[in-house]
């Protein structure tokens, strides 16, 4: 590749989130979901791309969260990276929300690579996603109820996560990934492109579990 340019598509966090990374310049433009994701994903790739004077095949890379956070929107996003992909024969990253946030934390001073801490990420109104990541080692993602993470008292610290409405948790920290943050993720992923294949990308999803209203 000449370049590492790159588009990045997120859509799992109750946002459209994109980051434009293009002519060594970094771009970002992000809106709350209130309509179709798929209107508003749509003119929100053409406005970055025409605001900053690109097209799609100036593009090196594809990079997308694949949650978790919102299923609907996740698989949303990555159907969209994955047609621009297939369409300017460029490869695909995808990305977890944990990664992204963890990457927050680094810039935000919050911690460093050698801490035990917890990520939560809303999954509905009862439930969180769950990863403890201790120097750099990541858990299996779980599936917390509110009740429960609420009541346990061996949590990480810090916990970092998206969870705006907090007043109960101790040491948590209200953490969403900037444009900064993706881009150093993308610069971790990046290494792993040979044997990254379009079909094996999934949203993050754990067996057994349902999305609830």
């Amino acid at each position: 590749m000449k370049n590492n340019n790159f588009l990045s598509i997120e859509t799992s966090l109750d946002r459209v989130f994109l980051v434009l990374f293009i002519k060594n310049k970094l771009f970002h433009l992000e809106r709350k979901i209130k309509s179709s994701i798929e209107i508003v994903l749509n003119l929100m790739m053409k406005e970055i791309l025409e605001t900053n004077k690109a097209i799609f095949t100036d593009l090196s890379f594809i990079l997308v969260s694949l949650g978790p956070g919102s299923y609907t929107g996740t698989r949303v996003g990555l159907a969209a990276a994955k047609a621009i992909s297939i369409s300017i024969g460029k490869p695909i990253l995808g990305y977890s929300n944990f990664e992204s946030i963890y990457q927050q934390g680094v810039i935000n001073g919050l911690l460093n690579t050698n801490n035990e801490i917890g990520i939560i990420i809303k999954a509905n109104k009862y439930e969180f996603y769950f990863q403890r990541i201790d120097n750099e080692e990541k858990s299996k993602i779980q599936v917390i109820s509110r009740d429960l993470i609420y009541k346990k008292n061996n949590l990480p610290e810090p916990l970092l996560g998206n969870l705006k409405d907090n007043n109960i948790l101790k040491k948590y920290i209200f953490c969403e990934p900037s444009k900064q943050a993706i881009y150093n993720t993308f610069n971790k992923k990046k290494i792993y492109i040979n044997i990254n294949k379009i079909n094996d990308l999934k949203p993050y999803y754990p067996r057994g579990h349902y999305a609830k209203s």
